[in-house]
């Protein structure tokens, strides 16, 4: 097994991997603004020279009109299907974007901003059977998008360079090109764990706890915390609308299930790292 980040090896490689991120895309309307860009390396400075430091006033930024302009252009690059609430991005454009971009920044400063059930669709494995995928509506998949640009730094800092899943600028084909290098270096030792049926059995407690460790903006936990319980919706055999469970991760998802599966490496494995 290999030793982790003993050297220090963290450092700037947030910056590195969003960075290239950008260079890779086609659209050059995605890339961070430089306002953002600032803000985030503020974030990502503070946290990484204070381990223990809990931000407060973080909601705000999330509201904040530039920040929710660019997580919607994110989204709408995705180009993802409707919600529960059937809307699509030509239905927004239609009614008109810039009013529907000031009533969720008005819906999220004034803490009114409700997040819709989360709707469920079963899409095909590769290797048979389905794989059941969640979809919040735009509206949600916008405001979780404006909260990871905010979060998204002060995670990153904590989080071992050698974990891949969610990460910027990171995929699993990297992952399988440095557990090849590993192998041709002698490593022969693999810990293969799952979080089994994490969004199905995920423990709010835990998970808050993991991010309030950081984060102590109570309207920014009190947020969080909505989005985790928010219901998945699904029909039936007769078309009936069900409602239950947990949602699969929207774009907050990935934070979610880092903080987790940095806590269970870190449990089980302290003072090294692996790939994962």
């Amino acid at each position: 097994m290999r030793p982790g980040n003993s050297g220090g090896g963290k450092g700037p490689y947030f910056w590195d991997a969003c960075e290239g991120a950008e260079n890779n895309e086609i659209d050059v309307s995605l890339a961070t603004p430089e306002k953002i860009q600032t803000f985030q390396k503020k974030l990502y400075v503070k946290a990484k020279a204070e381990p223990e430091y809990r931000f407060y006033s973080r909601y705000d930024k999330i509201h904040r009109a530039d920040i929710l302009s660019h997580a919607c252009r994110l989204t709408c690059a995705k180009d993802g299907s409707p919600g529960v609430d059937g809307v699509s991005f030509e239905d927004i454009e239609t009614a008109g974007l810039a009013q529907w971009l000031r009533t969720l920044e008005e819906e999220l400063r004034e803490t009114t901003c409700k997040p819709s059930p989360v709707r469920r669709a079963m899409i095909p494995k590769a290797g048979g059977g389905e794989r059941s995928l969640g979809i919040p509506t735009i509206r949600d998949r916008v405001a979780q998008t404006a909260a990871k640009l905010v979060l998204e730094p002060i995670f990153e800092v904590d989080f071992e360079r050698c974990a891949y899943g969610y990460r910027p600028g990171r995929s699993a084909q990297d992952a399988v090109k440095e557990v090849h290098r590993n192998l041709c270096e002698g490593y022969t030792d693999v810990v293969d764990a799952d979080l089994s049926k994490y969004f199905d059995t995920i423990a709010h407690g835990a998970l808050m706890q993991s991010v309030a460790r950081r984060i102590c903006d109570r309207h920014v936990l009190h947020l969080l915390k909505r989005w985790l319980k928010s219901p998945v919706q699904e029909r039936d055999d007769r078309g009936n609308r069900r409602m239950h469970g947990a949602p699969y991760p929207g774009p907050a998802g990935g934070i979610s299930e880092r903080n987790i599966s940095h806590r269970f490496w870190t449990s089980r494995t302290p003072g090294r790292g692996a790939g994962h």
